[in-house]
């Protein structure tokens, strides 16, 4: 009898440990595949390659206002017309499809002027305020959801205040806030003194000159803004498709639009990672 009360004891001992051994092998597997999903998460969002954008919100704060913002626009389109022949062959196709991207864009209340630019150089660009300017060649070169594609790209540059940013970073940006609330016309030395520093500023191209990053939030809330001004995305990716091949075979064809951007293919694959994942929800 004592032996078989040892005999028990033991495996009492035996089977408490052995179930003590499961839970906590149980308990380790749920923290392994935590630690999976977690590392799954923050692969994702490694690559992810629009998520420093998804949360943005935009605004004129710490910047110049929306009023003065208009006002500069204006001041900064009078130069453009003097460094550029402006031509309503095509404009009427550009406004269309433009004011179609504007309304459907993160910042629809802006007034949008669309202009085009007689030039063989396949090229877009904005400026504050609201306008938007492309080329003829980059007219005749793309179909509707292409030419959408550029001018949602456009569109997204005013959105994120992007010409602001780089305005407020100069020398200049004191003088030209100072001028911009004083002016009431334009005539007068403020408005001359103005335009003189804007006529350089236009000449330098300094406010179309933007950074990389700047370029793939542009692209980023372009083709976001594309599906809803009824639009197919995949017209961005057929543009750089086409643009791609340009550049391989005459490079002097494009404009700055495309100088040290992001690589077209990385752009191709950005855009086609952001549909997919626009199909998704």
């Amino acid at each position: 009898m004592q032996y078989l009360n040892r005999l028990l004891f033991f495996v009492l001992i035996i089977a408490t440990l052995f179930g003590a051994t499961t839970a906590q092998r149980g308990a380790e597997i749920p923290a392994r595949a935590n630690a999976g999903t977690t590392t799954r998460t923050v692969a994702a969002q490694y690559d992810d390659p629009y998520s420093d954008f998804r949360n943005a919100r935009y605004s004129n704060a710490g910047l110049l206002n929306e009023r003065d913002e208009i006002k500069l626009g204006t001041q900064l389109h009078r130069e453009v017309t003097k460094k550029y022949n402006l031509t309503d062959a095509g404009l009427d196709r550009v406004d269309r499809i433009g004011q179609r991207c504007a309304r459907a864009s993160l910042r629809p209340n802006l007034v949008y002027k669309f202009h085009v630019i007689q030039d063989r150089e396949i090229n877009g660009f904005s400026l504050p305020g609201g306008h938007v300017y492309v080329t003829t060649a980059l007219v005749r070169l793309a179909n509707e959801n292409e030419l959408g594609a550029v001018l949602c790209h456009e569109v997204g540059h005013l959105v994120a205040r992007h010409s602001l940013r780089t305005l407020k970073k100069s020398k200049e940006y004191d003088d030209i806030a100072n001028s911009l609330g004083e002016l009431t016309g334009v005539a007068g030395s403020i408005a001359h003194d103005l335009g003189v520093s804007l006529g350089q500023i236009v000449g330098a191209g300094m406010l179309t000159m933007h950074s990389r990053d700047e370029e793939r939030e542009a692209d980023f809330l372009g083709v976001r803004a594309m599906p809803r001004a009824g639009l197919d995305p995949q017209g961005m990716i057929t543009m750089f498709q086409k643009l791609l091949r340009i550049e391989e075979r005459d490079s002097d064809l494009l404009g700055s639009l495309f100088s040290d951007h992001p690589d077209a293919q990385e752009r191709i694959e950005n855009t086609r990672y952001e549909i997919a994942r626009m199909r998704r929800r």
